[in-house]
């Protein structure tokens, strides 16, 4: 058995991590390009959204490098992400492609007992007992947290940094060390050598950066090709901002809280208190936690024709109206250029620049604002400074359900 998985984000150097650690071997399907786009676009149906155009080029490309197992992600409601694997399935079928398939879904849609037979059909070749799995499991999924803190952090400090482009060189490293890396160990070592670089670069904690919020649908936050590198955009112009949808919270939300505990917590949504499928709700709760929290924009991201985060983008039409709330909405198709997409970025990011300077120098900035907070002591409770990291990676339970 021969695994592969679409490539999305940083899952090819998590999964590569732990089916090496159990002895599995894996084929990774090569980073998306318009090339790719342009394949999958042909064999996929028109009307469909480019998570789909890539996943199916990805896996492909997978199949002609010798994979045989494919693994997909599922989700609940009208998101057409939860249709993907049998569509992907009769697409590839007739394209010769015939994969052995594992869909991946809520315990609360499948059942645990389901879940569970298809996590054991993952790993059914691996020599390697249960515990050292389970061990296996674990020490993997504490690595992603652990790159995702350390991204994260790397994000927000990007708006301080003396030297600009110091933050995102870090998280290049890290993740060009990562894909080299044989084993836990060597990548738990890894993120904690970054950390601590990332710890000593120069900053200025007296600058007022802006201080956004990347909200929307999952694999447009997550894969770089489908936003058109916008992180990187956003550090290279000394934007400190904070993505709270990625892998790891997708796993935390979908595969370790099945019952949603966590939205006993979340703020109340009167803007769309209903589920509708996709992350819709979770992006307007962000939304309604922008402006609470004095964050200065938020950025909404999501392909062509993404029904839950278009009903997103009409309550947000209504917040920006009753809440006062800036919000650039960007949406991406195959069709579009990347010079257009950074010119709407980069014009929001100067009206929003332009509009605190006015209000820094009128002396009425909020008291929440994430500028206002001078002292160093005053940023670290607000969350927008990191704390001093120690020698010791965060693992357990303070990074278990950190979002």
């Amino acid at each position: 058995m021969k695994i592969t998985f679409p490539h999305i984000g940083d899952v090819h150097l998590i999964g590569r991590i732990f089916f090496r650690e159990i002895g599995i071997d894996i084929v990774t399907p090569p980073p998306n390009t318009m090339r790719g786009l342009e394949k999958g676009s042909e064999i996929s149906p028109e009307e469909i959204c480019i998570p789909f155009k890539l996943m199916v080029a990805n896996l492909m490309e997978a199949w002609q490098m010798g994979a045989d197992t494919a693994i997909m992600p599922a989700t609940m409601g009208p998101c057409r992400l939860g249709e993907y694997g049998e569509l992907l399935k009769s697409i590839l079928d007739k394209k010769g492609c015939t994969f052995r398939w594992i869909l991946l879904d809520s315990p609360a849609a499948i059942g645990k007992k389901e879940l569970l037979r298809r996590l054991a059909a993952v790993v059914s070749d691996s020599e390697k007992s249960k515990p050292e799995i389970l061990r296996a499991l674990y020490g993997t999924y504490k690595i992603l947290k652990n790159l995702e803190h350390l991204e994260q952090r790397a994000h927000i400090l990007a708006g301080y940094e003396l030297q600009k482009g110091s933050c995102k060189q870090v998280i290049y490293d890290c993740r060009k060390e990562l894909a080299k890396v044989s084993g836990i160990r060597d990548a738990m070592r890894v993120i904690r050598d970054h950390l601590r670089r990332l710890e000593n670069i120069p900053v200025d904690y007296d600058r007022k950066p802006l201080h956004l919020l990347v909200t929307g649908e999952i694999y447009s936050m997550i894969e770089p090709f489908a936003n058109h590198h916008l992180e990187d955009l956003l550090m290279d112009m000394g934007v400190s901002f904070e993505k709270r949808v990625t892998l790891g919270w997708w796993i935390d939300r979908t595969v370790l809280d099945p019952f949603r505990l966590r939205a006993l917590f979340a703020p109340k949504n009167r803007y769309l208190p209903y589920e509708i499928g996709g992350y819709a709700k979770d992006t307007v709760a962000e939304g309604i936690l922008c402006g609470r929290k004095g964050y200065d924009g938020v950025i909404q991201v999501f392909p062509v024709g993404c029904m839950p985060e278009i009903v997103a983008k009409a309550v947000f039409s209504r917040m920006i109206r009753e809440e006062k709330l800036a919000v650039l909405t960007v949406i991406y198709d195959e069709m579009g250029g990347e010079a257009g997409y950074i010119t709407r970025v980069e014009a929001f990011v100067d009206m929003l620049g332009r509009k605190k300077r006015e209000e820094t120098t009128a002396g009425n900035i909020p008291a929440n604002s994430p500028g206002e907070n001078r002292s160093l002591g005053r940023r670290r409770q607000a969350g927008i400074v990191p704390p001093h990291y120690t020698d010791k990676l965060k693992g357990d339970a303070d990074v278990l359900f950190r979002h």
